[in-house]
Order: structure tokens, then C-alpha cells, then sequence
């Protein structure tokens, strides 16, 4: 196996999210809000939906956020949309009810802020919630209570999704870490029933971002009643948990509840490159919230695929065993080419029979950059992103078929950074 040093692809992960730290204490609000009852669309046929596209340029965090009535089509000049917004501060993050939430705030600073859109779809920034060190992964439970990660402590925030206000924050000082690496934080934080799942990144704080750890992959368990930690799962022979930037709806959980985990591996920067750590999907069960021994390497599965070097990215559960995430095919020559090449394709992946397959008509995407699938009116959205070409697009499938079609191409305005489904 190759030893590629692709600083850039965790970087592409970590540093969109980091900004400049405040020395402002983080207040504390009152949970004092009653909530308000809201419809569960998947309960109501008739729900109507709008939409959130956020862009941005590929080499500054500037970009666009614009707002529709309909899923958007064709070619979109996205600077001179009448709903286009201009923000100085694009990273994306999750959508719940009418809003979505971007995950820096404006105007320098660390923090996550909500974005709402007006009744003429035109988006307006919203309350905001402050980092002491910024974050990279927001979760909402319910009306009345979410969580988020900061980079300054490993202690998980808790806020009110309604207010848009910390309103406390889970204990983490007895859930394991190592110490001696540089760096310990949450990445991604995944909501299954009563239990929350934290998933640590532990390793070098600088370049190249290796996780390093010698009980594998680490995860947290935290109850959401009690809002206390519970204890950690380990996965050997994995590297890396979880994946920042899952929209809300638990898109990674099966019918039966089990999490279905992808571990990003060791992007070819062990210390023995003849014992590579190659990027899997896991599975905790949702009977032992524990790791079962389901494993799979989607990439393996596709013949054409030539790389040596293994990446999972932008993996999506939509159901009865059906999955979607990003392959590469070809090995890079240098780093940069994971963000700045076309190097991997969507695939369509059957988590029973552990076979994955090329989506037909869906071309290759600098997958490290283009960000998350999507699950929207009973279809399968994939975004696309070709720095050579330009196209930054959506391509859409259905879970039956392995073939897609281009919806709508972004032809100004950047690169498709998150792609929201928002309450009218």
C-alpha cells in the first residue's frame, strides 16, 4: 500500500470548522421555554417543504446561502438568485423543523448559528450559540433539547433548539481518552433512542492529523434522560469514527435501530504502511449498544476501483438494507489531489449481502470536499463536485436502481457545501 500523506483530506474535515477563539465565557440560559407542538412530517403527507442551498469557494470559507419554495432544477447562478444571501462564513451542519444550522458563526469568532428563512425565502441569520474553540457536530433530540461538540473541552454542550441557548453540559471526565496525544475531542455525535454516541478523535493536533490510538476506534455513551456519561465501546483494528457534518434524522440508523458506524481508517499514515487500517463501516447493535461484528469494505467491492489507499465518505442509511457512500477508484499522486481531483464515485451499497455497486450516469467527484448524501421525497441526492470540470451539482437516484441523473448544477456561486429540507 501506498504511504500517502494526505494532510489535506482530514484538514478538509477539521479546519472548516475552526476559527478564531473567544475569551468570553460561555453563558448558561434558563430551560424555561414550553414547547410548542410540532407536526412529525413523516406522520403528514400533506407537509410542504422549502429548501436551503449552502456554497462556498474553495479557497475561502465565503459563500452563499439561498433559499427555494421547490427542489431546485437546472442551472443556478447563485450570486443573482432575488434568494441568495451572501455569508462571509460557510461550513454547513444539520437542518431541523424550519431551520438549518451553520456551523461558524458570522463575522469572525467560534460558534454554530441558526439561519431561517423568511416569507420570501430569503434566508436571515438567527441566534447564536458561542465556542470557546469551535466544533464540528450538532445533534437535536427533540424541541426542547440538542447537543454540540467544542473543541476546548471534551465536556458535550447541551442547548435549547427553540431558544438557541446553551443550557448546560454532560460531564466527560471519566470517559476515556489518551492523554498523551495532542488532541482529544468529539467529532461526530449520533442520537439512537435514549443514547447518544460520541465518537473521539484522538491523535496529533497539527498536520498530518493521524488518529492514533492502540484499542482502536473509541466511542462514548451517553444517556440522554439523564444527560450523564455511561461508558465507552472500542473497535479494534479501526481508526477514526464517525463522520462531522451528518445532517439531523439519523441517517446512519437502520429500522431495527442499530448505528451503523463508518470509521475513516488510517489514510495510509501508519507507522508499518504493510499493516494499513483501512476504512470500514461498523455497526453498534441497538440490543447491546455495543460494536457486533459487522464489518464491510464497500470500496473492495468495486472491480474498476484501482486505489490502494482505502476512504469512506458521506455514507448514508436509507433503508431495507440500502446504503449509499463515496469510493475511491484511483490513487492520488499527492495529498491535495483528494480535494482538488475527481478521484472517487458514489456507489450504492447492500448492507445484507455486503455488495456495493457503481450508481451508472453519476460521474467521479472530489468526494472529500462534496460533503454529504441526502434523502429527500422517497429519492437518494448526491452531490458532485469536479474541480477540473467546475461542476458542482446534484445528482439524484432511487433506492431501487444503481442508475442517476443530474438535477441541478450550480454554475456560480461555488462549491455545493450542504443541501437542506426545511418545514415551510
Amino acid at each position: 500500500m501506498k504511504n500517502i500523506l494526505p494532510n489535506l483530506i482530514i484538514v478538509s474535515f477539521l479546519t472548516i470548522v475552526l476559527s478564531c477563539a473567544t475569551d468570553d465565557a460561555i453563558p448558561v440560559a434558563e430551560n424555561t421555554t414550553t414547547p410548542n407542538p410540532t407536526e412529525d412530517p413523516t406522520e403528514d403527507p400533506q407537509q410542504q417543504y422549502d429548501y436551503m442551498l449552502y456554497t462556498r469557494s474553495g479557497s475561502s470559507s465565503n459563500g452563499f446561502i439561498t433559499g427555494f419554495d421547490t427542489f431546485p432544477e437546472g442551472d443556478l447562478d447563485i450570486p443573482n438568485l432575488p434568494t441568495t444571501l451572501a455569508y462571509p462564513s460557510i461550513s454547513g451542519g444539520v437542518s431541523y423543523n424550519r431551520y438549518t444550522v451553520n456551523q461558524q458563526k458570522l463575522f469572525g469568532g467560534a460558534g454554530y448559528q441558526r439561519v431561517i428563512l423568511d416569507e420570501n425565502k430569503v434566508p436571515n441569520e438567527g441566534e447564536i450559540i458561542e465556542t470557546l474553540g469551535g466544533g464540528s457536530s450538532v445533534v437535536i433530540l427533540n424541541d426542547t433539547k440538542g447537543y454540540y461538540t467544542d473543541f476546548n473541552t471534551l465536556n458535550i454542550q447541551i442547548f435549547n433548539p427553540q431558544t438557541f441557548q446553551r443550557i448546560g453540559e454532560i460531564d466527560m471526565s471519566e470517559a476515556y481518552s489518551i492523554p498523551e496525544n495532542d488532541a482529544n475531542y468529539y467529532n461526530s455525535l449520533y442520537v439512537v433512542g435514549n443514547t447518544l454516541y460520541a465518537c473521539l478523535y484522538t491523535g496529533r493536533s497539527f498536520p498530518p492529523f493521524i488518529y492514533e490510538s492502540n484499542v482502536g476506534s473509541i466511542v462514548a455513551i451517553i444517556d440522554t434522560t439523564t444527560d450523564t456519561y455511561q461508558s465507552n465501546i472500542f473497535r479494534e483494528e479501526t481508526k477514526y469514527p464517525g463522520q462531522p457534518f451528518l445532517r439531523f434524522k439519523n441517517s446512519t440508523v437502520d429500522e431495527q435501530g442499530n448505528l451503523y458506524l463508518p470509521t475513516q481508517g488510517g489514510f495510509g499514515l501508519e507507522e508499518d504502511p504493510e499493516i494499513p487500517i483501512f476504512a470500514k463501516l461498523t455497526r453498534i447493535s441497538n440490543e447491546t449498544s455495543n460494536f457486533d461484528d459487522f464489518e464491510f469494505i464497500p470500496q473492495l467491492s468495486i472491480s474498476s476501483s484501482t486505489a490502494e489507499t482505502v476512504i469512506n465518505a458521506g455514507f448514508l442509511y436509507v433503508g431495507n438494507g440500502i446504503a449509499y457512500t463515496n469510493v475511491l477508484m484511483e490513487d492520488p499522486e499527492t495529498s491535495s489531489d483528494l480535494v482538488n481531483k475527481a478521484l472517487m464515485r458514489w456507489v450504492r451499497v447492500d448492507l445484507i449481502s455486503q455488495t456495493a455497486q457503481l450508481i451508472e450516469g453519476i460521474p467521479r467527484n472530489a468526494g472529500l470536499t462534496t460533503g454529504m448524501a441526502y434523502n429527500f421525497n422517497n429519492k437518494v441526492q448526491l452531490p458532485v463536485y469536479d474541480p477540473e470540470t467546475g461542476e458542482s451539482a446534484i445528482y439524484e437516484t432511487d433506492p431501487s436502481s444503481t442508475l442517476g441523473t443530474r438535477v441541478f448544477n450550480v454554475t456560480a456561486g461555488g462549491i455545493i457545501y450542504g443541501f437542506y429540507q426545511v418545514e415551510e
